[in-house]
């Protein structure tokens, strides 16, 4: 799918759609908005864009999330640990949006899916407590939002500095 411009009024706007979609809608959508943020993100890092409908059409180099994701972390465009969110993002939206039984972020596989993200893992608050944001859904859509973010800022340092 031709990647097309999103802006962070419409992923503010899409957030609060999300919450209260179910949990195969929020994923499905949630899971595309990145998709396509991502796609935004590499055609905006092209050197020659004259490749660009050939490469990101239905059948290009780049028309899937999973060929995405690896080719920024193979050309360095984006950090291993945010390609491994990523993939995380990808398996959840994918079998949110292909398993044609009833699915829930509180089942198995998504479940661990979900536990694996790094919005899921236990931080050390300020006050020094111990935080673990519990509940998949929420941390799906939040790893979703701060993936946007860091292409955002990524993007925005590489063309400050004419990368």
């Amino acid at each position: 799918m031709d990647p097309i411009a999103i802006s962070a009024d419409d992923f503010n706007a899409f957030i609060d759609m999300f919450r209260e979609e179910s949990d195969r809608g929020a994923a499905v959508l949630a899971g595309s908005f990145v998709e396509n943020y991502l796609g935004t993100y590499l055609k905006n890092r092209q050197v020659d864009a004259s490749l660009s409908n050939k490469i990101f059409s239905a059948t290009g180099a780049l028309s899937t999330f999973e060929q995405r994701i690896d080719f920024a972390q193979a050309f360095g465009f984006l950090p291993k640990h945010v390609c491994r969110e990523l993939h995380l993002v990808r398996k959840i939206r994918n079998h949110f949006a292909h398993y044609p039984k009833s699915a829930s972020f509180k089942e198995a596989p998504i479940s661990d899916w979900a536990s694996a993200l790094s919005t899921s893992q236990s931080v050390k608050s300020r006050l020094g407590n111990n935080f673990k944001l519990d509940h998949g859904k929420t941390a799906f859509l939040i790893s979703c939002g701060v993936a946007y973010v860091i292409m955002q800022d990524i993007g925005r340092r590489a063309t400050a500095s004419g990368a």
